[in-house]
């Protein structure tokens, strides 16, 4: 469905270097690539053979089947016999493939190819450069981000439960089989942390529930939305910008790029976020989830984080802007490290960890300077973040 104009882009991508492949291996996998590049080679010269007809649909989905295999067999080679950057230049492509099918939706992409087909001069990422976000299918509305907020209710159901035996915990709740999943790891008077088993990994998703007194929620919260500020607290930062910006609900795709120890590569997020501040209930919502952006597309210089989600919710004991406030946050991402997952579960622990105690420190020097600012000018009753919270 990407016709000739991907198909170039995919065949150009397969390079790598024959230096990598020893002398045994290289004939084998010449052999498949060659296999591949002319399976390639026969779309962009004869694409009308598939994307036209009367069952252009079938002979379409098997034109896929089989570079999907083609693909794979080449991805499997070169993970065992090529750099590991290689391997994954080829995964990358068959993602690419999969990405515009589901962007562009089959009719609309084959009108568009079919148009161009005359066109022989015309540039070849034409219709890579037609790619556009779909904010109806990934803005974060407003029902999901109201829903956040239950995390707060379910914290307090687990901090209940943490201290009853499990003879009175099972005829309390109908919910008992979903609370139990959760398991404390951390149980401090102001910091809590639970975690639960994602189904089909070794990993874990972690609840953190905690309490500050000496800034005010508004600090917390902002400290987290404004990304300008974010290379000035956490070092580890290497890039952090907004790509795209949806005007109904004011959701965010954002590119967060973050340095990992040596050796291992940085690796990079692609998510869509939200947040909001409604005085009216006295509560701040963060939320973020990862997504794909056609803008933003994977690079060899770091590890793309293609699995990730994070919310966090923010009590006010008071106000806004009084010292003082809970919060839960729910956190989950796969970095495609290999630690081993004892290892890596353990320092995601700590890491959540740290990471607040980073943002609480930040908060409390921002929030300094500003009350520095203001009592200069004078006008300690003005809001301190006039532009940030919404």
């Amino acid at each position: 469905m990407l016709g000739s104009s991907v198909l170039q882009q995919l065949f150009r991508s397969i390079r790598f270097r024959n230096s990598s492949l020893n002398a045994k291996s290289q004939p084998n996998l010449k052999e498949k690539i060659g296999t591949l590049a002319s399976l390639c080679r026969f779309c962009v010269q004869r694409p009308s053979t598939i994307l036209l007809g009367p069952d252009k649909n079938v002979k379409w989905q098997a034109f896929l089947t089989k570079l999907g295999i083609q693909l794979n067999i080449i991805g499997i080679s070169m993970s065992e016999q090529c750099s590991r950057v290689a391997a994954q230049r080829l995964r990358r492509a068959y993602q690419i493939i999969l990405l515009y099918q589901r962007i562009y939706g089959e009719q609309l992409l084959q009108q568009k190819i079919k148009s161009g087909m005359h066109l022989r001069r015309r540039p070849l990422l034409a219709l890579l450069s037609a790619a556009f976000f779909q904010w109806e299918k990934d803005r974060v509305t407003d029902e999901q981000l109201e829903k956040c907020w239950e995390d707060i209710a379910a914290v307090q159901t687990l901090m209940e439960m943490s201290h009853k035996t499990s003879q009175e915990i099972s005829g309390v709740s109908a919910n008992f089989g979903e609370k139990q999943e959760w398991e404390q790891v951390v149980d401090k008077e102001n910091f809590k942390i639970w975690r639960r088993l994602v189904s089909d990994s070794d990993l874990y998703q972690y609840k953190v529930y905690g309490i500050f007194t000496d800034i005010p929620p508004r600090a917390f919260y902002n400290t987290q939305v404004d990304l300008a500020y974010w290379k000035d607290w956490d070092k580890n930062t290497m890039e952090v910008k907004i790509i795209e910006r949806d005007d109904l609900t004011a959701s965010e795709v954002v590119h967060w790029v973050y340095r990992f120890p040596y050796p291992m590569y940085p690796r990079d997020y692609v998510y869509v976020r939200r947040f909001k501040a409604d005085i009216a209930t006295n509560k701040m919502i963060i939320t973020a989830r990862a997504t794909e952006h056609p803008s933003c597309p994977q690079t060899d210089s770091c590890v793309r984080v293609e699995t990730y989600c994070s919310q966090m919710v923010i009590k006010p004991h008071t106000t806004f802007d009084e010292n003082g406030f809970d919060y839960v946050m729910t956190y989950f991402d796969d970095p495609q490290t290999n630690f081993p997952p004892m290892c890596y579960n353990w320092l995601a622990s700590t890491g959540v960890h740290e990471f607040l105690e980073k943002v609480h420190r930040a908060a409390l020097k921002k929030h300094q300077r500003a009350c520095e600012v203001s009592s200069r000018k004078e006008s300690s009753h003005d809001n301190l973040y006039p532009n940030m919270a919404h």
